[in-house]
């Protein structure tokens, strides 16, 4: 195991290193936005959780309220978020996407789905279930949110 793990303390920064280099030149969204990951996190968040609360957020992204609350606040002064008192509880406020933050979110996605195209491109055909299965695994096994 010794080998593999020195093996892969090479590959991972490698890979990072190309992957930030390719994207100054291709990835228009990520660069003309200028947003920074958590911005990202927050966006895709809203995606799959519309009408959220900001300690749902902040609960997802691993950080206090007041920090999550900075990262909403600067989404909200760019036109890409908005926060709403829900009808049924007039003391919470709900995060919700608007139109163009939907639309910024959509160009990153775009983006970011080339960069897994580049990833898999790399790789055999026979190859690429398994190199995703292995990704998905890694993923939730790190970040603690293995599922069934």
């Amino acid at each position: 195991m010794k080998e593999q793990i020195e093996s892969l303390q090479k590959a991972v920064p490698l890979l990072m290193q190309a992957l930030k280099i390719a994207e100054k030149n291709v990835q228009v969204a990520h660069r003309e936005l200028n947003f920074v990951a958590a911005d990202i996190a927050t966006l895709r968040y809203l995606t799959d959780h519309p009408d959220c609360m900001l300690s749902d957020l902040a609960n997802h992204l691993g950080v206090v309220p007041t920090t999550a609350s900075s990262v909403v606040d600067r989404l909200v002064e760019r036109g890409f978020v908005t926060r709403e008192r829900p009808e049924t509880n007039r003391r919470s406020i709900a995060l919700r996407m608007t139109d163009e933050g939907q639309h910024a979110f959509a160009l990153i996605d775009a983006e970011e789905k080339q960069t897994m195209k580049t990833m898999l491109d790399a790789l055999p055909e026979e190859d690429r279930a398994q190199f995703v299965k292995s990704m998905t695994h890694i993923a939730a096994t790190v970040s603690g949110r293995e599922e069934g």
